[in-house]
């Protein structure tokens, strides 16, 4: 891989393309074995503690392994992502955020039509509504178009625990693939803090060869 920006050229058979710096993001391999796994972490670990000026004690590496080896194994084979990437900033002793983005065919005439805008802000069906909060704003692509929309939503994962997400959609014309990124973390107080470069990276996205 290159020390320049993302671009699918590196990645190989990327999906959904992106210049992202890495100097904030990097690329989370969805489909790896345990050997290159292993190698991919005992570079990414040791470089990320560096920059936070951070300890990598037994306790955090085991964290993180455990954490990204749970992590895609979900995305790749439950929610079926196309792409996964690092926020780099946030700091080893918190939970990693990851967004992942997916490709969805939506033919509807126009975003009005389609289900996926929605989709986000529909209340989940096991957690009382009055303890989620929704928030929606539209939110344009260079290279997507400008029917898209950015939802945040907060909600309790269990007694002790806030979660909130961060879900960004894009519907194209038909014929071409929506693009879906989504995200989220234990900590309001991180994505917060993360949001304007979590809109600037979602503006980075595009699909290679589409041009709407």
């Amino acid at each position: 891989m290159s020390d320049g920006p993302l671009w699918s050229a590196d990645l190989g058979a990327l999906h959904i393309d992106t210049d992202a710096n890495q100097g904030l993001w990097g690329y989370l391999h969805l489909q790896i074995d345990n050997k290159t796994f292993k190698e991919w972490l005992n570079e990414f670990l040791p470089g990320l503690a560096a920059i936070h000026g951070t300890e990598l004690t037994r306790k955090l590496r085991r964290f993180h392994k455990s954490f990204y080896e749970q992590t895609i194994v979900t995305l790749r084979d439950k929610l079926q992502a196309d792409e996964a990437f690092i926020y780099h900033p946030v700091p080893l002793t918190y939970m990693p955020l990851v967004m992942h983005a997916t490709r969805i065919h939506c033919d509807a005439p126009d975003a009005g039509s389609c289900e996926g805008m929605a989709a986000p802000t529909v209340p989940h069906p096991d957690i009382p509504e009055w303890q989620q909060r929704t928030g929606s704003v539209a939110f344009g692509s260079p290279y997507l178009g400008a029917d898209g929309v950015r939802v945040t939503r907060s909600y309790p994962a269990d007694s002790s625990i806030m979660m909130t997400s961060v879900t960004y959609h894009w519907h194209t014309p038909p014929g071409i693939p929506d693009v879906c990124l989504r995200g989220h973390h234990d900590d309001p107080e991180v994505i917060a803090a993360a949001m304007e470069p979590l809109d600037d990276f979602a503006r980075t996205l595009r699909l290679p060869g589409a041009a709407l």
